[in-house]
């Protein structure tokens, strides 16, 4: 049976997407690409807007609810009750964990070992690369897919103390696991052109 939101859930998504939209405003500067020769910065990475604010949302949205998890039990747990809080909670860390994993794949900073990488010729390198991208789309094609049809068949059920449908804790599989390969095709191009892939690393001081 289909229960309706808490009131306080949606105040709660309503405040953390403005403080998200608000800490991606003053972190702006993380958006400007490097430039070619002689630039310092070129263009405004867009996807990188989307993704650092949807990521400053999920941590913020796992920090408030564990923060409230903590003070409605032990400090005011004689008059409010919140019963949802771990249920949100688990809910945003398994998008987060996902939707991380997708944004770590655009930039190639998923980690690795390198020890033996970094002694093979360019073309072994390139060579090496491209087979993990070829085993990355193998295995992630069918889990999305799967994952996609999964996450269907749980929309007829309900969570206990969100009121939303069971899907929403599957549909981060499929999501993440399509812009994995979305991601990885574009890798496996600009691997193959000799386009520079930047990292999300700053490591200018």
């Amino acid at each position: 049976m289909m229960m309706p939101v808490p009131g306080e859930v949606t105040a709660l998504v309503f405040i953390l997407v403005f403080v998200a939209l608000l800490l991606s405003w003053l972190l702006r500067g993380e958006w400007l690409t490097r430039g070619g020769p002689g630039e310092k910065w070129g263009g405004i990475d867009f996807w990188k807007v989307v993704e650092d604010t949807v990521s400053h949302f999920l941590l913020l949205a796992m920090l408030a609810s564990a923060a409230l998890q903590v003070l409605v039990r032990y400090l005011l747990s004689d008059t409010i009750t919140m019963p949802w809080t771990e249920e949100f909670g688990r809910l945003v860390m398994v998008w987060g964990a996902l939707w991380g994993a997708a944004q770590l794949q655009r930039t190639d900073d998923h980690i690795g070992m390198s020890v033996i990488f970094d002694q093979l010729p360019p073309r072994a390198q390139l060579a090496v690369r491209l087979f993990g991208d070829v085993v990355t789309l193998a295995v992630l094609v069918p889990v999305a897919w799967y994952g996609w049809k999964a996450a269907v068949a749980l929309d007829i059920m309900y969570t206990i103390a969100l009121g939303l449908p069971l899907s929403v804790f599957a549909y981060p599989i499929p999501v993440a696991g399509a812009l994995i390969v979305l991601h990885t095709v574009s890798l496996m191009v600009r691997r193959v052109r000799g386009v520079p892939i930047q990292s999300s690393v700053n490591t200018e001081m």
